[in-house]
């Protein structure tokens, strides 16, 4: 199989031969990277045999370092009180080949070989490599790959900027990209969708409504129903998109404009822009309007309640053929079987690779807390802040770090273990959902109150329940104090009532307008705490019978 690169042909066969390679010297780690003009590496290839690691910046005083800067072949054998440091502790010995061409100038392509046992004779190991490869189609390799995630990166910066951006004028459609996103990838898991497309389908997913920039904010946030004018207006927004996603993905994946373009069409020809009917409108289209529908109806907008599931299934049933494909809609209803009634872990379920997310660090000294955004380059995932990050030297200290992602009209907990790249980046490593053995829970929509020590009630919504803590939304007009105890006064739909005390332990920013408490109960009893866990496997057990009803509906 060829690729191209400027009508340079790239085996892809390389990395057959690659892997071979490494099987014949029983390399432990071989890493192919590019080093751009600051010092910045972008790995290309990498096989790891005894654990994995990350390397983001060229540093001092380790082989590719050396290599890098006398543009020759290193060879390196570790010894106590070496000037040189390892890549890896266990090493023992290092080759590094540094590979350079006059165009273009800024980049240097390296060849990393590291053992954590003695090889044999390195000259054999040279020959062999030399003789193997091609040197030019190495580098070919590694600056394709090395194009391909610059571009991505500055893609998932941009996408970091335009949230923001949509956060804070267009509050309406807040996350509802991330949301369309997580549901197009997992109704195109249910259709067998190439595995090798779920990227550019992830993008399009998430730019799907970016065309509505360029509509009035007074339009997309309105809270009424939209005259016909306004109508026509907001139907521009899927050829804008065209026009956006163009000149960002057009020559990285000039699939994804059309894709966006399209998401409006309707299986029977009736959509817009281009009136498409059945198998011309473009596959991925056709997941994404399903996705759309189900966050539009599932998510609560300043205009409207969100719908409950059993009503949101017999639309799409009753649009099927009609609006949607009816493939589409049966592996949605897979899906929202799957993924609404029981919790899940976001990171493992979904194949999105941007998520917004907010990161606390605590040190000995204080507990800092970043908004910014949790996403997956490679094999590695990373944590961008968007705030200004400050004396970055007292963070290296740490005593725990946690990430909580926001997806789906709730946030999901995890501990992690983060290391500092730059000012405003960490690459995010071992990470665990923050659960109890005890642990349970569902996502709801019950109104609740707050009563303050001062008896003062504040209405509540709560979005998670667990037989620890639940989970609620509230204006972010109040001031709550950590140090204080609160009651919180429950009612479920069958009328049950329970007053539940606890102290809010945590709080997450969702927008100017609302914030999330995390509010764990403190001596509640164990009497209430059965009832809890009751309500919530009744909840399941009613849900679980609703998706049935409606889909054995013909």
């Amino acid at each position: 199989m060829f690729t191209f690169l400027n009508d340079t042909p790239v085996n892809l066969g390389l990395l057959k031969a690659l892997s071979d390679f490494q099987t014949k010297f029983n390399i432990d780690y071989l890493n192919i990277g590019v080093i751009d003009a600051n010092k910045k590496i972008y790995e290309a290839y990498k096989f790891c045999k005894t654990g994995d690691f990350q390397l983001s910046y060229l540093q001092e005083n380790n082989v590719i370092h050396v290599a890098y800067n006398n543009l020759k072949p290193v060879y390196h054998v570790v010894e106590s009180d070496d000037p040189i440091v390892p890549i890896n502790k266990s090493f023992v010995e290092e080759i590094c080949i540094p590979i350079k061409v006059e165009s273009p100038k800024d980049v240097i392509v390296y060849v990393y070989f590291g053992f954590a046992n003695k090889t044999e004779e390195v000259s054999n190991i040279l020959s062999s490599f030399f003789t193997t490869f091609n040197l030019f189609e190495v580098y070919s390799y590694a600056l394709l790959k090395y194009c391909q995630l610059t571009d991505i990166e500055r893609i998932s910066k941009l996408l970091m900027v335009l949230e923001d951006s949509v956060k804070f004028n267009q509050p309406s459609i807040r996350l509802h990209g991330f949301n369309v996103a997580f549901w197009t990838i997992e109704i195109a898991k249910k259709l067998n969708f190439p595995q090798d497309e779920f990227e550019k389908l992830h993008y399009a997913a998430l730019l799907h409504d970016i065309g509505k920039i360029r509509v009035r904010s007074s339009i997309v946030n309105k809270k009424g129903p939209l005259t016909e004018d306004e109508y026509k207006e907001i139907k521009k927004h899927a050829e804008y998109g065209y026009i956006i996603t163009k000149e960002l993905f057009g020559d990285v994946y000039p699939d994804i404009p059309l894709w966006v373009k399209h998401h409006h069409e309707m299986y029977d020809g009736s959509g817009y822009p281009s009136g498409l009917k059945g198998n011309d409108i473009p596959f991925p289209s056709r997941i994404i309007k399903v996705a759309d529908v189900i966050d539009v109806l599932y998510s609560p907008r300043s205009y409207k309640q969100n719908v409950s599931v059993d009503k949101i299934i017999a639309e799409l049933k009753r649009c099927s053929r009609k609006d949607f494909d009816p493939e589409v809609v049966e592996a949605a209803l897979q899906v929202i079987d799957e993924r609404i009634v029981l919790p899940m872990d976001i990171l493992k379920a979904t194949g999105e690779k941007i998520l917004p997310a907010n990161l606390s660090l605590r040190t000995y000294e204080d507990v800092f807390n970043f908004d910014g955004y949790f996403y997956f380059k490679e094999d590695q995932s990373y944590f961008k802040s968007t705030n200004a990050v400050k004396d970055t030297k007292d963070l290296w200290n740490l005593l725990s770090a946690s990430l909580v992602v926001e997806v789906l009209n709730s946030i999901y907990e995890y501990e992690v273990d983060v290391f500092p790249v730059d000012e405003n980046t960490y690459l995010v490593s071992n990470i665990r959902l923050l659960e109890r053995k005890r642990f349970v829970s569902i996502l709801w929509d019950l109104e609740a109150h707050l009563i303050t020590q001062d008896e003062k009630s504040i209405t509540v919504k709560v979005k998670r329940l667990s037989g620890d803590y639940v989970l609620f939304v509230c204006e972010n007009a109040y001031a709550f104090d950590a140090k204080n105890y609160y009651k919180l006064v429950l009612q479920f739909e069958d009328g049950e009532i329970l007053i539940l005390n606890g102290r809010i332990t945590y709080s997450y920013p969702a927008s100017h307008e609302y914030s999330y408490y995390r509010y764990t109960f403190a001596n509640i009893g164990e009497a209430t705490r059965d009832k809890l866990f009751r309500q919530i496997f009744k909840k399941q057990v009613a849900l679980r019978r609703q998706l049935k009803q409606v889909q054995d509906k013909k």
